[in-house]
């Protein structure tokens, strides 16, 4: 996991945020329990009391993007996202002040799913959402931007995801 400051621009902070809740080489979910829910959506701008459905769902809708982001050609992660577009978005328009906007559906306010889902949306239609990528370790998937020039990186950090992948590989060589 990149422990260093995030190059991701601030309009799709709300993707990476939501994508990392979880720190799956430690093990760590915030939205495992009801207590470390409730401070992680309190942390993040979000009001309400989850339930162990809601924070189930979101868990959920955080796992469909990741797949999407770690290979947006699998044709059961772009189902699954969809799916999971149309459920918190209508469908776009144009504001009063002449910026794309997307309409929510339902009378249900935006959760944090809906505000991610809708980030990637938006700002995958400008090119700034294809950097955002799931580190190729199955082991830690955090969400990071690529700002390399070279637009290839795979690993959150090559430090540890890099390093160990590298060191794995080298290992099975000599065996």
């Amino acid at each position: 996991m990149n422990t260093a400051q995030s190059a991701v621009p601030e309009e799709l902070r709300v993707v990476e945020k939501f994508c990392n809740s979880a720190t799956l080489l430690h093990g760590i979910d915030a939205l495992a329990t009801i207590r470390g829910g409730r401070e992680w959506l309190v942390r993040h701008g979000w009001d309400g009391e989850p339930t162990l459905e809601h924070l189930d769902s979101l868990r959920g809708a955080r796992e469909v993007m990741r797949a999407f982001l770690a290979d947006r050609t699998d044709t059961a992660a772009r189902s699954a996202l969809n799916r999971l577009a149309q459920e918190h978005w209508a469908g776009p328009h144009v504001d009063d002040d002449g910026r794309l906007a997307l309409i929510p559906s339902g009378a249900q306010p935006v959760s944090p799913a809906g505000a991610a889902v809708g980030a990637l949306l938006l700002h995958g239609l400008t090119g700034s959402g294809q950097r955002l990528r799931t580190c190729a370790s199955d082991a830690c998937r955090w969400v990071f931007y690529d700002s390399s020039r070279s637009k290839t990186r795979t690993w959150c950090d090559m430090n540890t995801c890099g390093s160990r992948s590298k060191m794995r590989k080298y290992r099975d060589r000599l065996t």
